[in-house]
Order: C-alpha cells, then structure tokens, then sequence
C-alpha cells in the first residue's frame, strides 16, 4: 500500500461481521486495510477500543472507515458495565472518528444497533423514527456514539442492525445452530412470530453499496428485507442440513413459564414473539434471500467458510 493508494479502513476485521466486510469490499474492487486486536495474517493488530492509539499511518490516504469493531455483549461487572461499554463504544467511536477526519477521510460508517430502541417484542413494525430508549449499557453507549457521529461535519452513516446471522455467527444463534443439528423434536412447530434479522453477507453488501453509492439516508435500519420466524428458521437450517424437521407445538404460555422459571425470559421473547423494523429505502437490493442465506449458514459452515 502505497501513501497516495487510496483505501477503506475496516475495524473488526478478524471478528465475524468484519471478515465479510473485507471480502465484499474487495470482491467489489475496493482496498480494504483490516485492523484488529491480536495478530492475524494479512491485518494490522493492536487496535484497541479501550486504547486506541495513533492511527494516523493506517489512516492516512484512506477515503472512508467502517467501523464495525465493538464491546459487546459479555459478562459484565454491574458497577462498571456502563463505563465500560461507554469507554469502548462511545469514546473509542469518537477517537477513531476524530483521528479520521484529522487525516482527510471523506466517509464515515458506523454499525450501530437495534438496542437503541430498548425493544424485545413489539406488536407493530418499528419505524427508524421510533423513540430510542435503551435498556443496556451496550445500546445507550451506541446511542451516545451515534449522537457523536452525527455531529461531526464527515459524511458518515449509521447502520441500525437487528440479529446478524450467518455461518459460525456467535451467541444464540450457534446454540440455535447446534439444536437443529442435534436432530432433537424441538418445540418450534407453528410459532408465527416474526422477526427481523440480517445476513452477513447482506449486511457486507449494504456497508458496500453505501461505500460506493454517492446518496444514501445518514441513518439506515438495516434488514433483510423479508423477516423470519422461528419455525421456518428451523425448518430451513434442518432441510439444509439434511435431517427431518421434527418440530412440534407447544403452547405459548408453556414456554413463558419454562423460560421464566428457568430465568431466561428473553430466550421465550427471541424465539416466541415478534419484533420487526422497517427497512430503510437506500436504493438497496439484498443479494441473497433469507432461506438462500439460512442454507448458506449451513453449507457455508461445513465448507469452513
């Protein structure tokens, strides 16, 4: 990389959202520069939240950021959580954000997060303009930051994501994964919630079709387009996966008082009710469907890629 080579710095870069981002990017004839925390073949290290440092080198020449690196949701020191998550998602974005503008980047993107709103479950579909009102540290840090961003004069956008889904994506999702693979009867059958969610690739694309688009709203919730409910989650990963899809039902209220007693009410709120958001227009296409995506979660993971 020369100093002129005009490039995109993409955080996170090792992480699970960033490595797609790095490859869509180059697939659509960008230069990606990758920074992550520990080493990693191909990627500059020592990038830290908590401890950005002089990024000025990286930086220079670069014409946009996407900062997809974050403190997420981990066990967490209740005294501390939102200091934490304050330190690393709110004054980590406004350091980067700062070091950015001071070496002439042109575009900022953020990915921000549907915790902003505070919702589990909603009965109706939530418009971008819907009162924010965060329940966790992690959403009311990201609301801070994306106020910062806002207000600095760089283009920026900021990306409102839901769940990311996709092969070896973290959390919930892998123990979703692992259930369906289990071939266990499940008791998913004839749910009807609706969720929405997004694809990694999809999301990849988007965060490139803003990078190369020359309008595009500063704010965007970002989904698939086409929401997904738990029955049809299962029924799909288990057809990809070749097994039968033994899902039977149970009732509602059932479940309620097995999550509550078991004290993992929001495994009933994800997995039983609904909560849908309205997807922003940017004169964007998703790539991939959402069963074409769920099967990829499948044959893109025993591909190992």
């Amino acid at each position: 990389m020369t100093e002129k080579q005009p490039h995109i710095v993409v955080t996170g870069a090792s992480g699970f959202i960033g490595t797609h981002v790095m490859q869509a990017l180059a697939a659509a004839g960008e230069y990606p520069v990758g920074l992550c925390r520990k080493p990693t073949k191909g990627l500059v290290h020592g990038f830290d939240l908590m401890e950005m440092g002089d990024l000025s080198k990286v930086l220079s020449g670069a014409k946009a950021v996407v900062h997809c690196a974050a403190r997420v949701h981990s066990k967490e020191d209740p005294k501390t959580e939102l200091d934490d998550h304050r330190k690393a998602n709110r004054d980590g974005t406004a350091d980067l954000l700062r070091q950015a503008e001071a070496a002439g980047v042109q575009h900022f993107v953020f990915l921000s997060t549907v915790a902003v709103y505070g919702l589990q479950k909603a009965s109706e579909v939530i418009a971008l303009n819907y009162p924010s009102a965060p329940n966790t540290a992690y959403g009311q840090a990201k609301l801070e930051a994306e106020a910062i961003v806002q207000a600095c004069p760089m283009r920026s956008t900021i990306l409102r994501v839901p769940l990311v889904y996709g092969p070896h994506a973290p959390g919930n999702w892998r123990k979703l994964m692992r259930l369906c693979q289990s071939g266990y009867p499940l008791p998913f059958g004839f749910v009807g919630n609706r969720r929405s969610m997004i694809a990694v690739q999809n999301l990849a694309d988007l965060i490139r079709h803003c990078l190369q688009s020359d309008d595009t709203p500063e704010v965007i919730l970002a989904t698939d387009h086409d929401d997904l409910g738990t029955t049809r989650i299962c029924t799909e990963l288990r057809k990809a996966m070749g097994k039968p899809r033994r899902l039977f039902a149970v009732p509602k209220p059932l479940m309620s008082a097995g999550a509550t007693l078991v004290r993992r009410p929001y495994l009933y709120e994800q997995l039983f009710e609904s909560l849908q958001f309205s997807a922003t227009d940017c004169g964007w296409t998703p790539p991939l469907t959402a069963d074409q995506a769920l099967h990829l979660c499948v044959t893109g993971t025993a591909a190992g890629k």
